[in-house]
């Protein structure tokens, strides 16, 4: 019989004339189309339209062709048109495939595709009749005939062609192609004449030689090996078994396969997630014959675990049956299982068993019972997880005697707050006493000036500390309460350790301590932090070495940059050091215990609380951290703090003067030489470094008979041997006065900086060495007027608050005094009232630009200082608006700040009042 589309004409659009009735009168899914690129459809009988779901005026409409009825990128379409154009290539006249077949409504059909070629072209494209039959029934059949395949089947080439996914078979010694199903030629997209006899590692994966996976040590003739392959060539991924086989006396390897695309790949994927969920179950499992509610049909290795028997003591000794459950638990299991089987509700319940060496364990079993009609074999069953608890109940006993514990230990928890509060009061009585005494004598003497002003500092001191003890207390009151809170900000890490260091060199020279900072890697100096309690952290751990390291010790911080797996993020490691007085392991448990202090003579009249360590625990946990303290008696202490931080841009301005200049690093230290030189590379510049004077001079020298000479050395002022000095005087000797020497103090470099100056040095720089402080003084000898105008913009800064007037609002009439006495030393005028319902009459009676800031209290009687702020925020005047009104107050917490900013507050400055932060705040509002 001539095919209908024997007849077509040159137009690509069908008619519904004589070719559309002669296809209708198939009764199977019939199509004509074009060879063309995208398969352009011709005409279809109604049995294909049928098989789409779609009717054919709207099918005609959305799908011109079957690459749009496919979609963009489709495999199948590809694998469709590859075949045809294969068969037209080798001179075929006939092409037959089985591919998924989209349809309107659910899930893809399996079709099995029969194309013929016709020898007539249609704009200039050769015409495909095909033939469409719905394979998806056989599915199921087509598994299992895989199935039985794999046990038994060889020599059937009739059910391997029937076989959904791919076969392969190849020679194990010389990997030749001995047999390829339709499918796998299919996938391949050849005929099975031009891949039969080539090698297979060729043909498949495109390799030149044989993978290392299809052919291993893993094959064997009695099971298959399975693997997954993510295949280059073919660009999918395929769910493999290979297993050892003779074919037609070859020794050979089966390969069968599906690629990613296809239902049993899914399929053995589900497999394999069902498989990884139960081994996430713990416990075991068993299935018991509900025919005699004895007999253990089924078990898995952690069953037996769980019972305390070997397979072979199992099915031995017990004849697979429920035997060692403990005798008085038989009768209650049979009633559970009773119960189980009327409701068809699962039960849970407790029994004990009895190992095979006699030990008694406690198991805790879930059944759950399946009749024989809903068994897959027709056996009435129960299905069991059993779980060993015999250590939990254990642990239940020991907790009920922990908890008696636990009542004592409240106990001496209350006394120790007992103790607590009065080493507080005696703590707090010291600094007030001296307060008061030292008042007392400074009224008795004030005609002496220098009495006076002794009084005054060790007024000062005593303040600071009884601030010190209030704050802590107040801290460990908000963190044991869950009230604490973080503040994010921008913060700079050479800014804070700076801060740090400052506030810790008086301690330091006062015990001519040598205190030692560096850094690792660090790559990012500004970062997201609550910087308060950050410094918080660092003034803790700092000032517990000063204390607890004798005279003349040594103290040292590091800071390295470790990766995270965290994004925009990176862990920072802070190492606190000391070769102090160390603590006991006894003492290291209980080091982060709130009113904690080591019993120790030698620390018996250095004050503290006892508080500071659970305080940095809770900040540092509090930011995600951890910290770690490793220390030794006599020896000294190691305290590890690391914590993520959120990085911020860098802002390091790139100095095209600096590119490519060569600096040489001089310290005896080698981690500072490394991390120094690797910022100079960071910066663009060339860093090298040597580890003592004399090799420095030696690299100078050389690099000077070489024509490159050092833009600048950044030598260690302190060094063994030849001291930083003596390498000074060294080096200028060689270089001449052309190379800026800069050099590396530890912190304080005032009570060197004459000497070192007169041997030649140009620049001082203290560690730790940022990359941002290394830049900044290297940049100071590209262009002198950077110099200047910092000195200018400081300048600028000071006395930019000249002149300016305030409102200041406080009830208290001495910290009123002070406040007003601290901001006329700065040439502000101030005007100040006693509450917040003046502070209100007296902006709304002053003129427009009258006050540059508003100083609020918070607590003040008639009108509190929120209250007052909003009023002043609600006025009709502009600068009602705009004006800066800062708070202050004793109220320091995360909660009254946040309370502050939302009532319209601009800023916030503690209590007691601290020049440097108040004139900070200042030049920021109104400089």
């Amino acid at each position: 019989m001539k095919h209908p589309y024997g007849s077509a004409t040159g137009s690509s659009q069908p008619s519904a004339g004589k070719e559309q009735v002669s296809l209708n009168s198939w009764k199977t899914s019939m199509l004509r189309y074009l060879l063309d690129e995208d398969l352009t459809i011709l005409e279809a009988n109604d049995r294909f339209y049928e098989s789409t779901g779609y009717p054919p005026e709207e099918f005609r409409r959305l799908f011109p062709s079957l690459r749009q009825y496919y979609g963009d990128g489709s495999a199948d379409f590809a694998s469709l048109k590859d075949s045809l154009a294969g068969a037209l290539e080798n001179g075929e006249t006939e092409a037959s495939l089985t591919l998924r077949f989209p349809v309107k409504e659910g899930p893809p059909s399996f079709t099995r595709i029969s194309a013929t070629i016709g020898e007539e072209p249609v704009d200039g494209s050769r015409v495909i009749l095909a033939v469409h039959t719905d394979v998806s029934d056989i599915l199921n059949l087509q598994r299992e005939t895989s199935r039985r395949y794999e046990e038994k089947a060889q020599g059937f080439e009739w059910m391997m062609e029937s076989y959904v996914g791919n076969i392969y078979i190849s020679d194990m010694e010389s990997y030749e192609l001995l047999y390829l199903n339709q499918t796998a030629c299919g996938t391949l997209g050849m005929p099975l004449e031009k891949v039969l006899g080539r090698k297979c590692y060729e043909v498949i994966q495109g390799r030149t030689s044989p993978c290392p996976f299809c052919t291993n040590s893993r094959l064997r003739e009695d099971e298959f090996y399975e693997w997954e392959f993510d295949n280059p060539l073919l660009k999918r991924t395929f769910m493999i078994k290979n297993r050892i086989i003779n074919w037609n006396g070859h020794r050979a390897r089966i390969e069968l396969s599906h690629d990613m695309f296809s239902t049993e790949y899914k399929l053995a994927k589900k497999d394999r997630e069902r498989e990884a969920l139960l081994r996430t179950i713990p416990g075991g499992f068993a299935r018991v014959d509900a025919r005699d509610n004895a007999t253990v049909l089924w078990y898995d290795a952690s069953f037996l675990q769980m019972i305390g028997y070997t397979k072979e003591q199992f099915e031995t000794g017990l004849n697979s049956r429920c035997s060692y459950v403990h005798p008085d638990d038989q009768e209650r299991l049979t009633a559970m299982m009773k119960e189980t089987r009327e409701t068809g509700q699962s039960a849970v319940f407790e029994s004990r068993v009895i190992a095979h060496n006699g030990e008694s364990r406690i198991l805790t079993t879930t059944l759950c019972y399946v009749s024989g009609e809903d068994s897959w074999d027709r056996i009435p069953s129960y299905y069991s997880i059993v779980i060993d608890v015999t250590k939990e109940r254990a642990e239940q006993a020991r907790q009920r005697k922990a908890l008696e514990d636990a009542y004592q230990a409240a106990r001496v928890a209350s006394s120790a707050k007992t103790n607590f509060l009065s080493s507080m009061s005696h703590d707090i009585r010291t600094p007030m006493n001296a307060i008061m005494g030292m008042t007392a004598i400074a009224q008795m003497n004030l005609t002496s000036p220098d009495r006076v002003h002794d009084c005054l500092k060790k007024i000062d001191v005593s303040s600071r500390h009884l601030l010190s003890l209030i704050n802590e207390i107040l801290d460990m009151s908000k963190i044991e309460s869950g009230k604490i809170d973080l503040i994010p900000e921008n913060i700079n890490l050479p800014d804070l350790v700076q801060n740090v260091a400052d506030m810790c060199q008086p301690l330091i020279t006062e015990k001519h301590q040598e205190f030692q900072m560096s850094v690792g890697r660090v790559q990012h100096e500004r970062v997201v932090a609550d910087g308060d309690r950050l410094q918080q952290v660092f003034m803790n751990l700092l000032s517990n070495a000063i204390k607890y390291t004798p005279d003349g010790g040594i103290i040292s911080l590091r800071i390295n940059e470790l990766p995270s797996p965290a994004p925009q993020k990176s862990q920072y490691e802070f190492i606190f050091t000391d070769n102090g007085i160390g603590m006991s392991a006894e003492f290291i448990s209980h080091i982060f215990e709130p009113f904690s202090r080591a019993e120790d003579s030698r620390i018996s009249k250095i004050q503290g609380t006892g508080l500071g360590m659970a305080i940095t625990e809770n900040i540092v946990h509090m930011m995600n951290g951890t910290i770690e303290v490793k220390s030794r008696l006599d020896v000294g202490s190691r305290i590890t703090v690391s914590i993520p931080l959120e990085l911020l841009p860098d802002e390091l301005p790139d100095d095209i003067e600096l590119k490519g200049l060569p600096v040489l690093v001089v310290d005896d230290d080698q981690v500072v030489c490394e991390n120094a030189a690797a910022l100079l590379g960071e910066l663009g510049m060339r860093g090298y470094w040597v580890l003592s004077g004399p090799e420095a001079i030696h690299r100078v020298v050389k690099a000077h008979d070489q024509a490159d000479d050092f833009f600048a050395v950044i030598l260690d002022w302190k060094m063994p041997e030849m001291g930083g000095l003596q390498t000074v005087t060294a080096l200028r000797k060689e270089m001449g006065e052309d190379v800026p020497i800069i050099i590396i103090s530890a912190y304080d470099y005032s009570n060197i900086e004459e000497e070192f100056v007169r041997a030649g040095a140009d620049a001082f720089i203290t560690k730790p060495l940022f990359k941002s402080k290394m830049l900044h003084v290297l940049q100071l000898f590209c262009t002198s007027s950077k110099m200047e105008t910092a000195t200018a913009l400081a300048e600028e800064k000071h006395s930019a608050l000249q002149g300016k007037r305030v409102l200041l609002v406080e009830d208290n009439d001495l910290n009123r005094e002070i406040a007003v006495e601290l901001l006329q030393l700065q040439g502000i005028t101030v005007d100040s009232v006693e509450n917040g319902k003046y502070a209100v009459d007296a902006f709304q009676n002053s003129s427009a630009g009258d006050y540059a800031a508003i100083l609020m209290d918070i607590q003040m009687p008639v009108m509190n200082g929120y209250d007052a702020t909003a009023a002043i925020r609600s006025l009709g005047r502009d600068d009602a608006r705009t004006i800066p009104i800062l708070a202050l107050t004793a109220n320091a917490f995360a909660a009254d700040v946040g309370k502050a900013f939302s009532v319209g507050m601009n800023d916030h400055i503690a209590k007691p009042l601290d020049v440097k932060r108040l004139i900070e705040v200042l030049q920021k509002w109104i400089g």
